[in-house]
């Protein structure tokens, strides 16, 4: 969509919005598989800062990431995986990015789409404490307010001058991770109440982590 003009309301109708004046949580990741963490986190922050939707974004072309499943799997994945709830949504935006997918690009192409848009981003401590790494933070914090999750072994770092600009969740610290699943599958093991039944039987169909 070029700058300048508005959304076309039949598209703001596919994405199940009421009007353009919405807070959005923007949760992106590689989702290699999508799991109950990841709904249990949505859910959350969704609830904890009275978000009118959570925007999940499949990675297409991480910029730290070499080894991972094809982009329609893993976006096919998420949308069976958010498909009951009706405050969570999709978006292929990366996959329309040229090179690498920096999160300071990919939150300029959200806004275009969604121009009245507020913007959140949802990160880990993990992903905070490495902040500095990130290309161009200062764009990132101009273009959305930054929640950052508590993990498991993380301390959330006072990091200047980025740190007083954060909002820090109480979520539960959720130990599941996609490495985990992927494991488990591998080694023959049962990944039942990790992911929704139909991405389980999604990964069985097309045979997904065996190797």
């Amino acid at each position: 969509m070029k700058s300048g003009k508005s959304m076309p309301k039949k598209e703001y109708r596919d994405w199940g919005l009421k009007d353009r004046n919405s807070s959005f949580g923007i949760l992106g990741g590689l989702f290699d598989p999508p799991h109950i963490g990841h709904l249990i986190i949505g859910e959350w922050v969704l609830e904890e800062f009275r978000l009118d939707k959570i925007i999940f974004v499949p990675a297409y072309n991480p910029p730290h990431k070499n080894h991972y499943t094809p982009f329609q799997h893993r976006y096919e994945m998420t949308r069976i995986a958010i498909k009951k709830n009706e405050n969570f949504l999709i978006s292929d935006v990366e996959r329309k990015i040229r090179g690498k997918s920096y999160t300071f690009r990919v939150l300029k192409v959200l806004k275009k789409i969604y121009r009245d848009g507020e913007f959140y981003l949802i990160i880990g401590a993990d992903q905070w404490n490495e902040i500095d790494n990130w290309k161009y933070p200062e764009l990132i914090f101009k273009e959305a307010r930054v929640i950052v999750l508590p993990r498991p072994h993380y301390r959330i770092k006072k990091i200047k001058p980025f740190y007083n600009k954060i909002l820090i969740s109480k979520a539960p610290l959720v130990d599941i991770s996609s490495t985990l699943i992927r494991a488990r599958i591998k080694n023959g093991l049962s990944i039942e109440y990790l992911v929704v039944p139909e991405v389980a039987n999604y990964i069985r169909r097309n045979k997904l982590y065996l190797t």
